[in-house]
């Protein structure tokens, strides 16, 4: 089966901000069974709550400060858990059941950023994702997030001519101070298949929440 990968877009320009929107990953470019199911996730810091699935493994990402441009207030990385290899019937010594079914590869991350620093979403857009050359849009519309006005980005990740992964971003501004980005990574082309799911998790998303609220198991914090 062929594989892919999703690349990691760093937040140019701020090397202290060791947190990037698109994690690095070898994973099978395979579809995902529809029909996810939800658990409500609450930001340890109390600064937004959305629903992600419920099977998936959580690390959050602690608080980064930079000195200049964006600095990371909070954020959660939503992953499948990895498929545990299990023997092949009839495989010499046994391996990997390649006929199984075969595992959910979304990844679903959510960042709370300081954002004074931005004049409009253009400019959040362009610094976090637009701006990076291997990016090549499809999708950019006005949508919202909590009420606020925001960007839907959709877009092919393309390295040396193979775009290698796909992913779709929703951006808000917030209150013009607290910024927020909801980001889901797929296998290329993805977008008709995970466009559902995605449209949920963005519905779901409020902030301003109680902190201290868990409902997931949190595997860790990010370095």
């Amino acid at each position: 089966m062929p594989r892919w990968r999703a690349t990691i877009l760093p937040m140019r320009r701020v090397p202290t901000l060791l947190v990037s929107l698109i994690t690095l990953l070898l994973l099978p470019g395979c579809a995902h069974d529809a029909g996810r199911e939800f658990a409500r996730y609450y930001d340890e810091q109390g600064l937004f709550a959305l629903n992600l699935p419920a099977a998936n493994d959580i690390t959050v990402t602690p608080p980064q400060p930079a000195e200049t441009g964006p600095g990371l207030l909070t954020g959660v990385v939503s992953s499948p858990p990895a498929p545990s290899p299990s023997p092949a019937a009839g495989a010499f010594g046994g391996g990997i059941d390649v006929a199984g079914a075969e595992p959910d590869q979304t990844v679903y991350q959510a960042f709370a950023v300081t954002a004074d620093g931005f004049d409009d979403l253009d400019q959040m857009a362009l610094y976090f994702l637009t701006g990076d050359p291997i990016v090549d849009v499809t999708i950019d519309d006005p949508t919202r997030v909590d009420g606020d006005p925001a960007r839907l980005i959709v877009a092919d990740i393309d390295q040396a001519g193979e775009v290698t992964s796909s992913l779709a971003a929703a951006m808000t501004l917030g209150d013009g101070a607290t910024g927020y980005l909801i980001v889901a990574q797929f296998p290329p082309g993805g977008w008709n298949e995970e466009r559902d799911d995605f449209e949920r998790i963005v519905r779901s998303f409020r902030t301003n929440v109680p902190p201290g609220l868990e409902t997931f198991p949190v595997a860790g914090q990010a370095p």
